[in-house]
């Protein structure tokens, strides 16, 4: 399938500075950049300082400053729900979300996007280094350019060779899902059966482990399914 990419302001009306998320929906997975607007003749003061980190954008009537970038891969989604007429949330991995806003007249070609890249893409519960990596990409604070387009910032980033930190690969291993999902009734509002999956001992120590987190607080061993 083609890629579909567009911005949306996802800010409140009337918000300053004005937030606008740039989305891409490829083979691989659901992306999203945003950034903070605001317009070119507004007012310094340095009450706000509203101007640190901002940058005039050519052709445009604002400058801009970047917010925060992520991706979730098709097979690392958990859960999608819906946030209002025009915006999903999409859970994935261990902690991520993105807030995927959308014209309420694309709603129907968003959601069919999404559900064939699904069925493609069958949810995988083990660490994944691919996953991985961009949530390095997500974490790294030196986006080059970061006025250029989110297509080819992903680009660029699958030149990019990463060293993955192990507390970074144990965000991608997913802990009380299902390998496929529990329910296909709609696209919008997709969940994964909850399991009890979790183990109650560490698998190398064999201390006790606590309800959450991804790692022993005895050895430190990443936490592995049942």
């Amino acid at each position: 399938m083609e890629i579909m990419t567009w911005s949306r302001p996802t800010s409140p009306v009337g918000a300053s500075p004005v937030i606008v998320s740039e989305y891409v929906l490829n083979e691989l997975g659901i992306f999203v950049k945003r950034e903070k607007r605001m317009p070119k003749k507004a007012k310094f003061t340095a009450l706000t300082g509203f101007r640190i980190g901002y940058a005039a954008v050519p052709g445009t009537d604002y400058r801009a400053a970047p917010l925060d970038r992520n991706a979730i891969l098709w097979h690392k989604i958990t859960r999608i729900q819906e946030a209002g007429e025009s915006c999903l949330t999409i859970s994935g991995n261990r902690q991520d979300t993105i807030n995927l806003c959308f014209d309420p007249d694309n709603r129907e070609a968003v959601q069919e996007y999404i559900k064939t890249m699904r069925q493609q893409h069958p949810i995988g519960r083990a660490a994944d280094y691919d996953a991985a990596a961009w949530l390095c990409w997500r974490d790294d604070d030196d986006w080059g350019d970061p006025q250029q387009p989110l297509t080819e910032m992903i680009a660029l980033e699958l030149e990019t060779e990463r060293f993955i930190e192990p507390e970074i690969l144990a965000e991608t291993t997913l802990i009380g899902v299902r390998e496929t999902p529990a329910s296909q009734e709609s696209p919008e509002s997709q969940a994964f059966t909850v399991l009890n999956d979790r183990p109650k001992f560490c698998h190398n120590c064999g201390e006790a482990l606590a309800l959450d987190g991804n790692f022993c607080p005895h050895c430190g061993s990443p936490i592995q399914p049942d």
